[in-house]
This record gives C-alpha cells, structure tokens and sequence, in this order.
C-alpha cells in the first residue's frame, strides 16, 4: 500500500510540475521580457487627415526634413514617406501611422491593433492571456510544493521523476 502510495505521490507531484510550475515560470519571465519591449504608438488616420497641412505626420516630416539639411548624425531615426496612392488603395482610405522612438512609418492595410504591434514586431502574447489562465496555472503549481514534500516524509527519498524507484 505504501508503494502505491508513494508512486501516486510521485506522478502527482510530476504532473503538477510538468503543467503547473514551469509553465508559470516561463509565463512570469516571457511576461517580464514583452515589459522590456519598447511599444509603439499607432494611431489610424485617414488618407485626407494625414495629408492636412497642420496634421502631425506634415510637421513631423517638416521637422525630419530640417534635421537632414543640417546633416544630423544617423542615429536621429528614419522616417518613412507617406504615399498616398497607396494610402488609398491597399489601406481602402486609412493608413495606420506609427512611432517608435525616433522611427516613424506607415502601415498601409485594415488591421486590428493587435495586428498592427504584430507587424511591427511588438509581441503581446504573455499580457494577453487571461487572468484566469495565470490562476489557473498557479492552482497546479501551488500543489507540487506540498506533495514533493509528502513523498519525501514518506518514502523518505526525493523523486522528481515517477518511473525512478
């Protein structure tokens, strides 16, 4: 009875470990490397709001433009000009306007926000998950402590893998 005992202890402890403790750390260390990440504004325009002589991309540009004249050193950024044909083709009369730092562009297609980051190579899949799913994961880890520590009292051993005797 008591080595039943120990093997179901045994697989338990693996399976919570397995679907409970590494999981939850790989989720808390990708969460806190996409916290590092340097996010992008986004903004959706259309073609005509970009296009006004007082709109923020024209005076953006303008400024661009300047610090170029002047021979600005490379690491000023790059800036991606605006196009309105295919603003109006391919963006359907929208176009996405982003900003990173000093970099500056164009996305020229309906996209959800989501899609917009993920194009620009922001990731959000970590803050995306749903709150239930991080309890969820903790509720299995939070098992493995207290079983590893009920098969070592009592088999005295610690086994991390259940087939090992």
């Amino acid at each position: 009875m008591k080595e039943r005992l120990t093997t179901l202890l045994a697989w338990l402890g693996f399976l919570c470990l397995l679907f409970g403790v590494l999981p939850l750390g790989a989720m808390a260390v990708g969460y806190q490397l996409e916290a590092m990440q340097d996010k992008p504004t986004i903004q959706t325009l259309t073609c005509k709001q970009i296009e006004a002589p007082d709109s923020e991309y024209q005076q953006l540009y303008r400024a661009f433009e300047a610090a170029e004249k002047d021979g600005a050193p490379a690491s000023s950024g790059s800036m991606e000009k605006y196009n309105p044909q295919i603003c109006r083709v391919a963006g359907s009369g929208t176009a996405t306007q982003w900003q990173r730092g000093s970099d500056h562009g164009f996305i020229y297609a309906n996209l959800s926000e989501e899609q917009a980051y993920e194009r620009l190579g922001y990731r959000t899949f970590f803050h995306a998950l749903f709150r239930e799913r991080w309890v969820f994961t903790a509720r299995i880890a939070a098992f493995w402590l207290p079983v590893t520590l009920l098969l070592f009292l009592t088999s005295v051993r610690f086994r991390i893998l259940p087939w090992r005797t």
